[in-house]
């Protein structure tokens, strides 16, 4: 065993990400060899010399990002003790289960899901498990249930924070919704209960009307989501009245390099995360349908809402006529499926994402930058923000 501060890591890991970046410029070189000087052959070797730095690239990442996880029992094991604390002040019998502790993941996401977990939590405590007189009078178990569970699907880790509490009512948030007027008459009317119970994620919404100093503080769920976008994840609510709640959080294993496919609106290119794209598809025009001002598709018989990224971003109209086949891409946010209507596809490669600053910072709709292997700079927009 070797003990290593965690600054070496990190250069490490950095160059590795530059590495990975810096063989892009390879791919773009063969390209221009081949159409400056018309030598297929150099352009060719020049594309096998790309495999081989490629696969050792993605080898020395792999290597790299293994150092660096750390299993989440490193955050669980603190809520033992802040479970005991709170029951003890709120009254409350509660048994905490955690699972998959042995779940690993890059020590920065760990990092940044230590407060949104700490929230959620006091959430559960305060707001969703019940006192055990009303347990018993409602036929439930005095003791009331919090589970911690982490498991890791694909290129993701994901968080459930789960309690057998009294759960969410839809209706009173539908109700407190309209009064904050967070949403109109209309859009209440067409919203499942599983979209009106996410609406506590929404800034300043909370299902009391009292501030307490054990969850809410005052800020509301907002902030939990906040923090787990900005590490490049999202975070959803599914509850059953009278049965629980359960919160999933859902954050990227590592967050240094990031694989993206580039697309192009208007004739602008811009990059969106692999891990947000379910799929492609060509859809003809006939096959697009308006209902209530929202275009929409039908793949394999379920409703795909459309929006046109040109649209979202603001881009001038186009001026030559709308193409027969529209290029579609299917994209997941949170538990929904979108469809993004683009002028078309490029490719796909890993690069770095710098978050926006200066004058940009905060700006709406991006992630962040990406430095392509031309040279040329590249805007990877967030989805979550743009829809």
């Amino acid at each position: 065993m070797l003990r290593v501060e965690q600054g070496k890591v990190d250069a490490l890991m950095n160059f590795a990400a530059e590495l990975t970046v810096a063989k892009n410029g390879l791919a773009y070189l063969a390209g221009r060899v081949e159409q400056v000087s018309g030598s297929r052959q150099l352009g060719r070797e020049i594309k096998e010399q790309y495999a081989v730095i490629d696969r050792i690239a993605q080898s020395l990442q792999v290597g790299v990002m293994a150092i660096r996880m750390m299993p989440v029992s490193q955050v669980f094991q603190r809520f033992p003790r802040l479970v005991r604390d709170i029951t003890r002040k709120l009254g409350k019998e509660v048994e905490l289960v955690i699972l998959g502790e042995e779940t690993e993941a890059d020590k920065n996401v760990l990092e940044s899901l230590a407060d949104p977990l700490i929230h959620m939590v006091r959430n559960a405590l305060d707001h969703g498990i019940e006192t055990p007189a009303i347990r018993i009078a409602a036929g439930k178990p005095a003791r009331g249930t919090l589970r911690l569970a982490a498991r890791q699907e694909n290129d993701n880790v994901i968080i459930e924070v789960a309690d057998d509490g009294r759960g969410i009512d839809p209706e009173a948030v539908r109700e407190k919704a309209l009064r904050s007027g967070l949403i109109g008459p209309d859009q209440a009317a067409q919203m499942t209960a599983e979209d009106l119970v996410n609406l506590v994620f929404a800034p300043g919404f909370s299902t009391r009307d009292q501030v307490s100093d054990l969850s809410g503080r005052g800020v509301g769920m907002d902030v939990v989501r906040s923090a787990v976008r900005r590490a490049g994840g999202d975070v959803w609510l599914a509850s059953q009245p009278g049965a629980g709640t359960c919160v999933t959080v859902q954050l990227p294993l590592t967050m240094a390099v990031t694989r993206i496919v580039t697309v192009v609106a208007r004739g602008q290119q811009y990059g969106v995360a692999m891990d947000a794209v379910a799929e492609t598809v060509k859809v003809p025009r006939d096959q697009i349908h308006r209902i209530k001002q929202r275009e929409t598709f039908v793949l394999r018989d379920a409703m795909i809402p459309l929006i046109r990224l040109a649209d979202s971003l603001g881009l001038p109209a186009a001026s030559d006529a709308p193409p027969e086949e529209e290029a579609v891409m299917v994209a997941r946010v949170g538990r929904e499926r979108v469809g993004i209507v683009v002028d078309g596809f490029r490719e796909r490669m890993e690069v770095i994402v710098r978050p926006l600053d200066g004058l940009l910072a905060g700006l709406a709709g991006f992630s962040g930058t990406a430095l392509l292997g031309d040279g040329r700079v590249l805007l990877v927009l967030n989805l979550s923000d743009l829809l």
